[in-house]
């Protein structure tokens, strides 16, 4: 390899590691604007990635169309992609203000939560203007990198492999220490370094004398070398004939593996939180172990996709490897791991930092099998899917864009089809078979195809289908999943258990109610006669112990207010809150905001105690994000009521902001009240003190009531 591709790889890890920091924080950015609900998240993560698969296209036609037309084609290779990285750069410094001014757009097409069709559109339309000029840049840089870089459509897996590696490491700075330590704008800025770092080195690169470009010059591409332990197995293995259909099922394969991949993400995601904690650390933790694990194993792939004269069958065999880790860890991460971190977290002397640390390292192997056969997929589809049998030069900047935009589109779809439509209908265990289904067919498809190119293959093809079926068999006769212990938030309440007791402990609550959805998995649980509402696995309320603090945060507000007629209460809950809120008569009009429709369901097990409140004249239900709720009403209440969930739950704390609390200020008629809900338990005595004081700075008449031991009104 020579030095200047070294550098290069360098500095193509620096833009890996710039676009998972602004992923993370533009993400966070939106999703502030335009609510934390699912749908606005992956609005954006489609913009992101859909501009990410127009690039790559954009980026293969200008490689194969424009740039053998310079006579230093590897100068203006660099040089066009230093562009990209610098119209990254400069997006990342325009679009908080983009994003500001777009919010009376959004505010009108909100409507009070009256046109949600038009909201959604308008959304789209926003995250894709804002996002589409950033993200096709660095869909772009691919495959104008390879084009500079590759001697083989091959080798372009080696890019991707840095790329990567770059990711994974920019996902756990940004989300362990660049944003709780410095923030979303220095975060960015962050980011805007990095790109301009790589702007710089491709610019130092492209004046320097000698590209390879000018070293190959009239010199024909060659085919791979081989070391000469390989030689004999090399000339005795039959050579692709490269049929036509092989190229394009190794395409249809890219894209169906970035499907799965996706699908597994967003599954994972959910199922990880149930057993580790809904915390911002649990999110960061799977997207950074599953990175890392696509960094092994893309750097793997492109090592085997460069030796192997079969690429195609590993390719297969990776798709297959995908679908069975998954099943089995799936299985595993659902019936065993929740009491291994309820140990974990039992033990009175393990710090909290050390909880995160082995959480973390055991989601990382639990993922790494699983991970690693994702990540070598791609570069032996880059190898499957070269347009001729050597995957020359000529042709491995637009092999490789069609394979990363087939790639990319497929992780759209599957984002979208994992959160809208696997979780909530068919829940998180459906959602692992289908999308191990989904890879097994894909991998024998893979293999038939190739065994075609591979005359004669009977033998061969007769092994690939008894894998197959094996594969399937392990995925459908796993045992079930122990949903009862899922939903026992053993990584919560295992302290206040004695050990020996622990399993029993978890398993002793009968299981009234249990749904997945896009936002939460919720659950209605039952001992003695005590209900409990439990989100993720933590009590969010229950009709025994919680009832004082829910009925007073609803009647407390209500009785001190002269004339409360209009009222909005931020969480839904078991409802008592709300039906508390109705109680005294004066209420003409109630808004109630839940961001989950599961929970909306839970609260029918808690209607003796909320007096049906859904179904009470004047009440309307507002499936959406609380926050942007009282950010884009024009609505005005007399009484506002705000019982989120701990702010230590991920997205939670943007309902303890200044920016909430302003939000909720400009909401209030004349001589309107705010009644907020916080705790004790759980929480520093420093962010205490922080929310009381952010509370106290927009409402300085502001008083505090204190229920029972650990509730703050």
């Amino acid at each position: 390899m020579r030095s200047d591709q070294r550098v290069f790889i360098f500095l193509y890890a620096a833009s890996g590691a710039a676009a998972l920091v602004y992923e993370i924080a533009w993400t966070r950015l939106l999703t502030l604007q335009m609510g934390h609900t699912v749908a606005a998240a992956s609005t954006v993560l489609a913009a992101f990635m859909g501009g990410l698969a127009l690039g790559s296209w954009l980026g293969g036609r200008l490689e194969s169309r424009a740039m053998p037309r310079f006579s230093n084609a590897g100068a203006a290779r660099l040089r066009a992609y230093a562009a990209c990285e610098l119209i990254i750069a400069l997006v990342a410094i325009v679009l908080p203000a983009a994003l500001a001014a777009m919010v009376p757009v959004l505010s009108w097409a909100y409507h009070d939560g009256l046109a949600p069709a038009t909201f959604g559109a308008v959304r789209v339309l926003i995250s894709v203007a804002l996002l589409v000029v950033p993200a096709t840049a660095m869909g772009a840089t691919f495959p104008i990198a390879v084009g500079w870089y590759a001697g083989a459509t091959a080798d372009a897996g080696v890019l991707y492999a840095a790329n990567t590696a770059g990711a994974a490491l920019g996902a756990v700075a940004t989300g362990f220490w660049l944003l709780p330590a410095i923030g979303l704008r220095a975060t960015t800025w962050i980011g805007i370094a990095l790109n301009a770092v790589a702007a710089g080195g491709a610019i130092w690169l492209a004046s320097r004398p000698t590209t390879i470009d000018t070293e190959l010059a009239g010199h024909p591409p060659q085919k791979p070398k081989i070391k000469p332990r390989d030689s004999l197995r090399a000339e005795r293995a039959p050579r692709s004939t490269l049929t036509p259909a092989l190229p394009r099922v190794a395409t249809a394969a890219a894209a169906i593996s970035g499907f799965v991949a996706l699908v597994y993400e967003v599954a994972w995601t959910r199922l990880l939180v149930l057993v580790v904690g809904p915390t911002t650390y649990a999110f960061t933790t799977v997207v950074a172990s599953f990175i890392m694990g696509l960094t092994i194993g893309a750097a793997a792939g492109a090592r085997l996709a460069r030796r192997s004269s079969r690429p195609a069958t590993w390719l297969g065999a990776m798709l297959m490897i995908t679908a069975v880790a998954a099943s089995a860890a799936g299985w595993f991460a659902a019936s065993r791991l929740p009491l291994i971190v309820a140990s974990q977290v039992a033990d009175p002397d393990a710090a909290f930092g050390r909880v995160v640390t082995r959480q973390a390292i055991a989601v990382a192997l639990l993922l790494l099998p699983m991970t690693c056969a994702l990540g070598a997929a791609f570069p032996l589809a880059l190898a499957s899917a070269a347009s001729s049998a050597t995957g020359d030069r000529r042709t491995a900047g637009p092999d490789a864009a069609r394979v990363y935009a087939s790639n990319t589109l497929g992780a759209i779809a599957g984002a979208l089809v994992g959160g809208f439509v696997l979780l909530p209908n068919v829940g998180l265990h459906s959602a692992f078979r289908a999308a191990a289904t989904i890879g097994i067919l894909t991998s024998l498809g893979v293999w038939i195809m190739e065994a075609r190119s591979r005359p004669p293959a009977r033998g061969r093809l007769a092994k690939m289908v008894m894998a197959s079926a094996l594969g399937t068999a392990i995925v459908f006769l796993l045992p079930p999943w122990d949903l009862n212990l899922l939903a026992s938030g053993a990584y919560k309440y295992a302290p206040y258990i004695r050990l020996d007791d622990l399993e029993t402990e978890l398993r002793t609550w009968r299981l009234l109610y249990y749904e997945d959805g896009a936002v939460a998995t919720v659950g209605v649980r039952e001992l003695a006669g005590m209900r409990s509402l439990v989100i993720d696995g933590k009590v969010d309320a229950s009709n025994m112990g919680d009832m004082l603090t829910q009925r007073l945060l609803g009647l407390l507000p209500v009785l001190l207010h002269p004339d409360p007629q209009d009222i909005c209460v931020i969480g839904l809950g078991s409802g008592v809150t709300a039906g508390s809120a109705l109680a005294p008569g004066t209420v003409r009009r109630a808004d109630v905001v839940e961001i989950s429709p599961e929970v909306v369901n839970a609260s029918a097990f808690f209607e003796r105690e909320n007096g049906r409140v859904l179904g009470a004249p004047g009440v309307r239900l507002i499936v959406g994000d609380g926050r942007s709720h009282l950010l884009l009403t024009t609505r005005r209440y007399d009484v506002i009521v705000s019982e989120p969930s701990n702010p230590w739950m991920a997205g939670i704390a943007a309902l303890f902001t200044r920016e909430f609390f302003e939000a909720a200020r400009g909401r209030l008629k004349p001589d309107g009240l705010i009644c907020q809900w916080a705790h004790t338990y759980d929480m520093s005595p420093a962010d205490l003190r922080s929310i009381v004081r952010t509370f106290a700075s927009v409402f300085p008449e502001a008083t505090m009531w204190m229920v029972g031991e650990g509730d703050l009104l």
